[in-house]
């Protein structure tokens, strides 16, 4: 019984230290950092996370991110290496952003920031964001992304604020 008492206050005192200390955190690294202190911190860092940038889209899949990450309302995704700016790259290397959009369409309902860096979007991926997530899509950012039309970009100001 003591036992469970003390990992009860343990909880306790581990929650107080990480309300003290999160506030300051903005940095997203510190915030991995923190996350490693131990699972209950893993834990409320993946609840409280609202922003998360991926610097290779590869890195995880939609459904890791999800299941990581529940609750975000921004998402930064990297696509293509920065050589594919200087022709270093075969232009069907990847990069897709297709498998995202349907995960974003289908379970973040909180999503109010995407922002797409050497990717390529499709007139249906951006159609597939307006329709599903235009009222609460407050910014989206299409950084040297190529595969849209003004069709696509149609969608989106159609039915986004």
């Amino acid at each position: 019984m003591g036992d469970r008492n003390a990992a009860r206050m343990n909880i306790s005192a581990c929650d107080t230290v990480y309300g003290l200390v999160i506030p300051y955190l903005t940095d997203s690294r510190d915030r991995d950092a923190v996350s490693l202190v131990c699972r209950r911190w893993y834990e409320i860092d993946a609840i409280t996370r609202k922003h998360v940038t991926m610097a290779l889209c590869y890195t995880a899949t939609p459904d890791q991110l999800l299941r990581r990450f529940p609750h975000l309302e921004s998402l930064k995704l990297k696509g293509k290496p920065r050589a594919a700016m200087f022709n270093l790259i075969p232009e069907d290397w990847g990069g897709y952003v297709t498998p995202w959009v349907r995960e974003i369409a289908r379970s973040f309902p909180k999503m109010k920031s995407l922002h797409f860096r050497r990717m390529i979007v499709t007139d249906a991926d951006l159609e597939l964001l307006a329709t599903t997530r235009g009222r609460v899509l407050e910014a989206l950012k299409l950084d040297k992304c190529s595969g849209f039309t003004t069709h696509g970009l149609l969608h989106i100001a159609r039915y986004c604020r």
